[in-house]
């Protein structure tokens, strides 16, 4: 039974990968096959007793993720609490930091890309 879900969670994901492929969308194709699973669940076309086993497997052994992180966390607690706002701050910053760069070098490589592109249909003409 677990197999069999494995197989349609892969597929799904799968799914997903040839949607992007086709479609050129700007998004995770992870996040598309969860959503083709989403809709087979929803829709009756998977019945959830066939993921239902693996996914509470898979919620189990996530406590093995959480668990140290958590421990590490209380462990350096009073740290974490003195410095709270430099973390905080530094944190925001660098978030902010990594969304400006990633979407300036996309627009970058999104413009090289077209600018390719309408090189490569101007020479077939």
């Amino acid at each position: 039974m677990i197999l069999k879900a494995f197989l349609v969670v892969f597929a799904c994901l799968f799914l997903g990968e040839i949607f992007i492929w086709l479609t050129d969308l700007p998004l995770p194709p992870s996040v598309i096959g969860l959503l083709i699973l989403f809709a087979l669940l929803q829709t009756g076309v998977v019945p959830l007793a066939t993921v239902q086993q693996l996914a509470r497997t898979m919620l189990d052994y996530l406590v093995l993720i959480i668990v140290p992180v958590c421990i590490s966390l209380m462990q350096y607690l009073d740290i974490i609490k003195s410095d709270a706002w430099i973390l905080i701050v530094a944190t925001s910053l660098s978030t902010l930091l990594v969304l400006i760069v990633t979407g300036k070098v996309y627009a970058v490589l999104r413009a090289w890309q077209k600018s390719r592109h309408a090189l490569t249909n101007r020479h077939k003409s």
